[in-house]
């Protein structure tokens, strides 16, 4: 890091960082930026969930669960940060809970389902 600047910009709350690596093949142009995520901690055991199995009910975020009896029920979730194509399900949802991933135009509360199972890999980093 060359250069940063000290406050946050309250509209966006972003701050600028000046950095320097090499260009040996000039794939950066000048003139060009980028922008970048820099994590800022690590949460242990996260529940993450497919961005694609979350729907949007009255401003609030939504998943299907799949009960232990097949039943699919609504669930409100507060969603974290985005990690590749997943959100950190910061409450709403237990590690190992089934969720829709697939096809979530047409389940509705109460239904019963006969899910298939696509388990995530648990060595996430």
């Amino acid at each position: 890091m060359v250069a940063t600047e000290r406050a946050v910009d309250e509209k966006t709350g972003t701050f600028q960082l000046q950095g320097q690596f090499a260009n040996p093949n000039n794939f950066v142009r000048p003139g060009q930026f980028a922008r970048i995520r820099v994590p800022v901690g690590i949460q242990e055991n996260a529940v993450l969930v497919p961005q694609r199995a979350v729907s949007e009910l009255q401003s609030a975020k939504v998943v299907y669960v799949i009960g232990s009896d097949n039943k699919v029920q609504l669930r409100t979730v507060q969603l974290g940060p985005r990690y590749e194509e997943y959100y950190v399900a910061l409450s709403g949802l237990k590690a190992g809970e089934r969720i829709v991933a697939e096809g979530i135009q047409k389940v509705r509360p109460g239904m019963t389902v006969a899910p298939t199972e696509k388990p995530v890999s648990s060595e996430r980093k």
